[in-house]
């Protein structure tokens, strides 16, 4: 006979990294437990999951993004098929070079095998034309995507409920109580447990000082009416299109952070960038923040607890969670199930 309230693993946290895990976890068969507050300061529900493969004002490649870039798609399209719902859309990204020093870096990097693999030869701006205050010139990058979180973080937890799978609760340290084969949690038992707590991690008594350096993010929810962007733009700030006219505008970094609340400061900054770029009309709708788990290193993290060796940490995904989340979740619950060391690199 099942005991329903015992499970393999239990998961703190069902942002992108929690629910990656679980979805690894399940794989190998394993019961698992998700314990969250309903996505409650979620970084990853307010977060445009881009994925883009050439980032900063010298156009590099990102991190490892060969190996990540055509795992995350196979994963999403694991998902996908396994809760019926679209993880991701494809969409190029158009970035405005505002300077000759700009054009002139884009321009090199073209004949850089890997970078230039992610550039088009002439950008194709025909959807903005019109629309947009162009900059000193632009360039496009292709096989970039964004990963719906809010779509994949929703559906998770509705397929989890759907097995009992899922208890919806802010999770209370005190009431973990250690045994020597596992762990209780209210009335749940499991044997093993997994952190995966997003910035919230910080007042984590069992993993204090892993490096976190936390970094708060703002957006606008804008409607632009009949605007039909379907590629992302990137000029000082992005437009990434979410449904019918709806687009998100963001972002930045915000390391001095008072709290999760949206400010006006960041608002007038958000705002006055969406009025520098868009010709056409359009209307603020709403404005969001939230706090994303970076590291003081830019990588992920995952720890095994000095002692209680059944008790892990897996966080730190930050803005590249859409493309490092899948590879970097998949080696660590391998660890998990199998206890090979060498899983636990990832650099």
């Amino acid at each position: 006979m099942v005991d329903h309230r015992h499970f393999d693993i239990a998961i703190v946290g069902q942002g992108i990294a929690g629910t990656l895990m679980a979805h690894f976890l399940e794989s190998y068969g394993k019961r698992v437990l998700v314990i969250d507050n309903g996505f409650q300061g979620s970084s990853s529900m307010v977060a445009a999951g881009i994925v883009n493969p050439v980032t900063g004002r010298n156009f590099v490649r990102s991190w490892r993004i060969h190996e990540f870039l055509p795992f995350a798609k196979d994963v999403y399209d694991t998902i996908n098929a396994k809760l019926n719902i679209d993880c991701y859309t494809i969409a190029n990204i158009i970035r405005a070079l505002d300077t000759i020093e700009d054009e002139n870096n884009w321009l090199a990097r073209t004949q850089d095998d890997l970078v230039g693999q992610f550039m088009c030869t002439q950008a194709d701006i025909s959807e903005f034309e019109g629309k947009i205050n162009k900059p000193l010139a632009l360039g496009e990058l292709h096989q970039t995507f964004r990963v719906h979180f809010a779509e994949i973080l929703k559906a998770y937890k509705q397929y989890l409920q759907n097995k009992s799978s899922y208890l919806e609760d802010r999770f209370d340290y005190s009431k973990l109580v250690i045994l020597d084969q596992g762990f209780t949690y209210e009335d749940y038992t499991f044997t093993e447990l997994v952190f995966c707590e997003g910035y919230q991690t910080i007042h984590n008594p069992f993993f204090p000082k892993i490096g976190m350096a936390p970094s708060k993010g703002e957006v606008l929810i804008v409607k632009i009416p009949n605007a039909n962007f379907r590629k992302m733009y990137k000029d000082k700030v992005f437009f990434v299109h979410q449904y019918d006219d709806i687009y998100w505008v963001g972002s930045g970094y915000d390391w001095d952070i008072s709290s999760e609340a949206p400010t006006e400061k960041a608002f007038k900054t958000l705002s006055d960038e969406v009025a520098r770029v868009l010709k056409v009309p359009y209307e603020i709708m709403e404005h969001k923040a939230a706090i994303r788990p970076t590291m003081h290193g830019r990588r992920p993290v995952f720890k095994v607890h000095q002692e209680i060796s059944n008790m892990y940490l897996f966080n730190g995904l930050g803005t590249k969670g859409g493309s490092i989340g899948p590879f970097a979740a998949a080696q660590f619950a391998r660890y998990i199930v199998h206890k090979d060391l060498q899983d636990l690199v990832l650099s």
